[in-house]
């Protein structure tokens, strides 16, 4: 095993190519073939090794054939019992937080524009359709992110339509996020610690790959010196994190004694899964077809991968990434002119927020209804979120025009939390309320991170109360020509709402309607309109009649009955209520001190 490793990872000058290498290729670095049967054991042996001692070593990273991604030249799902996922698995199937899917570059659109550099921001970069040099020319890219042990670990990939030329690759990873505008210009600009990772891999003879990543650094005037090393400036507003050199077609960065950053190319033919294509393209990633060779192959040098552990890496919270760009450029170094480029979306930020509609109360007007709600904003995501906006559909999801900010909060830190609280007017009962958050993965950036959530509010319950006394007596008045009975009546009409502990409910529409004493004749009744009747108080009624009838002849037993039935309504929909009373009233009054007959 010793043997195979130090073969596996010794300099190219000295070592055989596998069995499928190009003839060309095999040429210009004039190597033996006395061990090519050795290649696909010792080299499968060698990651093995390396998996195994970054596993005891440093959990935290897996840039290698076992979990969480296989990094193996090959873009096949080979121990899919190991749980390692590889792009055919496909990683969002697998254990990945995010894959982008297989993203195709549909050639000759989207490259770069003349003079467009890394060392640029991003809203001085142009693009448009056009042709590269076809060793530039990139076919299809795509990137998963892992969180393994809390460290985010960003695997990247892409493939190119020609072999014959030496590779030299770039992977963005953008805080903000990145658009193609239809004018030729690009969404977004540059963070702090926005993230490139640099792979070369040169075809001339003893020359090796090489990986380096740097991050977006504004202080950085210009490069610290010819050979910088990490720490240092390495070309304008470009900082280098990490550097390494390779052998054999596989390239790592080495940190504190373990390799956190990874890459490679395969040696030889390799088939291409039948993945379906992103964002809805028609079509399959095995219908790739190279310049030279057979469609559903990758020749040797034309697909490459590899993986960084950003968390170790660029360390602090800056793992808040929102997209991801391949892009080939015209040499290794740091100021080279971008080429071809693939773009999409790769939101690692993650905002959640739940919401709870607490309780319910008519508005003081009566007019409507007021709920009260509360919850919480989460930062669920890799990084700090910036300029969260917290906002209220106003219980019409339908209406966007009376939607309100219930807070906003500056930044939340990852795995941190803040509460908000708030209340909405409705016209509706129990309605349904929507609440949404947008944050930034950077501050002033676009607001591009989002969630909702609804609540069902409760039902506001009310009960309307009415209640009316009767008193009466009973008059014999000159009506000019003749005597005649007269009956008087009053008394009060209340709202018995607001008190003892019932809720207040305004009545409107009050009536007290007396029936003259003929309740089955509705023709004489009388109606006093009372109107608004507000909680726990109460109005006076009073009238008179003149009975049709005495039922009897004798004065002592005549009587008159009559009563009165009081209605109010109540608002937003609680229905009425009805009471009712009734006084008798003699004809003669009794006698307190009458002589017996």
């Amino acid at each position: 095993m010793e043997q195979s490793l130090h073969w596996c990872c010794a300099d190219p000058a000295t070592q055989e190519e596998p069995d499928d290498m190009d003839n060309t290729k095999q040429k210009e670095r004039n190597m033996s073939t006395q061990f090519m049967p050795l290649w696909p054991r010792c080299w499968r042996q060698c990651l093995g090794l390396m998996a195994l001692l970054l596993t005891l070593s440093i959990p935290a990273w897996a840039a290698t054939t076992e979990t969480p991604f296989e990094l193996d030249a090959n873009p096949q799902d080979d121990n899919p019992v190991a749980n390692s996922d590889d792009w055919a698995t496909p990683p969002n199937s697998g254990g990945a937080t995010k894959f982008t899917g297989i993203i195709q570059d549909t050639a000759p659109r989207t490259i770069h524009g003349g003079g467009d550099k890394d060392i640029l921001d991003i809203d001085k970069w142009g693009w448009s359709d056009g042709s590269v040099p076809d060793k530039d020319d990139l076919t299809h890219a795509y990137a998963a992110a892992y969180n393994e042990n809390n460290d985010l670990l960003l695997y990247f990939g892409a493939d190119r339509l020609a072999n014959a030329g030496d590779a030299f690759m770039g992977f963005w990873f953008f805080k903000q996020k990145v658009t193609a505008l239809p004018n030729g210009k690009f969404s977004g600009k540059h963070t702090v610690g926005d993230t490139l990772v640099l792979i070369n891999f040169p075809q001339a003879s003893n020359a090796s790959p090489y990986l380096a990543v740097v991050t977006w650094d504004p202080t950085c005037s210009k490069a610290a010196n010819n050979a910088p090393q990490p720490g240092q400036c390495a070309a304008t507003n470009l900082r280098l994190k990490l550097q390494g050199s390779g052998a054999n077609d596989v390239v790592c960065a080495n940190q504190g004694g373990a390799n956190l950053a990874c890459a490679l190319t395969n040696t030889g033919n390799v088939p291409v899964p039948g993945s379906t294509l992103a964002n809805g393209v028609s079509g399959l990633w095995s219908d790739y077809t190279p310049k030279s060779g057979t469609k559903g192959i990758f020749p040797f040098e034309s697909f490459f991968e590899g993986g960084i552990n950003v968390s170790q890496i660029v360390g602090g919270s800056d793992g808040c990434f929102s997209s991801f760009m391949a892009e080939t450029r015209s040499s290794s170094s740091f100021t080279a002119a971008q080429k071809d480029f693939v773009l999409d979306n790769f939101e690692l930020c993650k905002v959640d927020i739940t919401k709870t509609c607490t309780s319910g109360d008519l508005n003081g007007a009566e007019t409507g209804f007021t709920f009260n709600f509360e919850g919480t904003v989460s930062n669920g995501g890799f990084g700090t979120i910036y300029n969260v906006v917290v906002t209220d559909d106003n219980g019409t999801p339908a209406d966007t025009s009376d939607d309100f900010v219930v807070d906003t909060f500056d930044s939340i830190a990852k795995g941190s939390s803040e509460n908000y609280t708030g209340n909405f007017d409705s016209t509706g009962n129990a309605p349904t309320n929507g609440i949404s958050v947008k944050a930034a993965s950077s501050n002033g950036g676009i607001q591009s991170i989002t969630a909702s959530t609804t609540a069902a509010c409760p039902r506001v319950v009310r009960e309307p109360g009415i209640s009316v006394t009767k008193a009466c007596n009973t008059k014999v008045i000159d009506a000019g020509t003749q005597l005649v009975i007269r009956v008087d009546y009053s008394g009060e009409v209340c709202n018995t709402t607001g008190l003892g502990g019932i809720p207040p409910l305004n009545l409107s529409g009050v009536t007290v309607t007396d029936d003259h004493g003929t309740p089955a004749n509705t023709g004489d009744d009388f109606v006093h309109t009372i109107g608004a009747l507000a909680a726990a108080t109460c109005k006076p009624y009073s009238g008179s009649y003149t009975p049709a009838s005495a039922g009897s002849e004798n004065p002592g037993s005549i009587s008159f009955s009559d009563t009165v039935t009081a209605t109010g309504a109540a608002p937003l929909g609680f229905g009425s209520d009805t009471d009712m009373a009734t006084a008798t009233c003699p004809l003669c009054p009794a006698c307190p001190n009458c002589p017996t007959p």
